[in-house]
């Protein structure tokens, strides 16, 4: 750890056929992919990786996180995706997404809170004190930071839209449990298409409250706020539990 010098990590991306929808542009679920795997590059960097807290039984998991879209990159597009630790105390650390276009254009942001969760019981557990020593004097400026994730998203008591899943073996992450990009997708799957056809996504927010396992049957519900909001939510459906609230805001 004592090698590290700059706690940004920067990559770049090239879009692909994949991640993108109809009108060949990168999907929000697309997008959160590639920061992800930025991230993940990012941790092994500095040592912080899942490997590295085997020691501790543990392993990082997302709690929340608010996404920004500017402009959407197209198929074949390169960008670039810069990403670091931009804080912590004792149960979070905070994360921060950049993308760029090749003219340096920001393109998007991301800002997240993760906590660190013991495998055997599944729980929050404090984190470590050394982890955060470790990196703690290269965290970024709060200037330098974005806004972390922060209020009350809206529930769903009435959904206008509803869409169901099952949580599948190629669903699952290093912590066999549902993908949080998975989460994501499956609340926007709740919009009818004129929304996708009319309107153009600028800010979504989601948080985690419970795992989904394999199998797991999950009712996925959309409300209407008003004429460019909705919130969302995610239920398993055996015992009613609240698995994920999100809220999308479209242009």
């Amino acid at each position: 750890m004592s090698q590290i010098t700059d706690i940004k990590y920067r990559t770049d991306f090239t879009v692909r056929a994949a991640e993108t929808d109809y009108t060949r542009q990168l999907t929000l679920p697309g997008l959160l992919r590639v920061f992800h795997e930025a991230s993940l590059q990012s941790v092994i960097k500095l040592g912080l990786s899942i490997w590295h807290l085997e020691k501790y039984n543990a392993s990082w998991v997302l709690l929340r996180k608010e996404v920004n879209l500017y402009k959407m990159p197209v198929l074949g597009d390169s960008i670039t995706v810069e990403t670091f630790p931009s804080g912590a105390d004792r149960h979070l650390t905070y994360r921060d997404f950049k993308a760029f276009d090749q003219q340096g254009n920001l393109l998007a942001t991301a800002s997240s809170s993760w906590l660190l969760m013991e495998l055997n019981d599944r729980k929050m557990m404090a984190i470590p004190p050394e982890l955060v020593q470790s990196i703690e004097r290269f965290f970024p400026e709060p200037s330098d930071c974005l806004p972390r994730p922060s209020g009350k998203l809206p529930l769903v008591s009435n959904a206008d839209f509803e869409w169901n899943a099952q949580v599948g073996w190629f669903d699952l992450d290093f912590n066999y449990h549902l993908n949080n990009v998975t989460y994501a997708s499956w609340m926007l799957n709740a919009l009818p298409e004129s929304v996708f056809k009319s309107k153009t996504l600028s800010n979504f927010q989601i948080r985690y409250t419970k795992e989904a396992l394999l199998n797991d049957q999950i009712h996925c519900s959309t409300q209407q706020i008003n004429e460019f909001q909705f919130s969302h939510q995610l239920n398993r459906v055996s015992d009613g539990a609240d698995l994920a609230y999100g809220k999308s805001s479209w242009i």
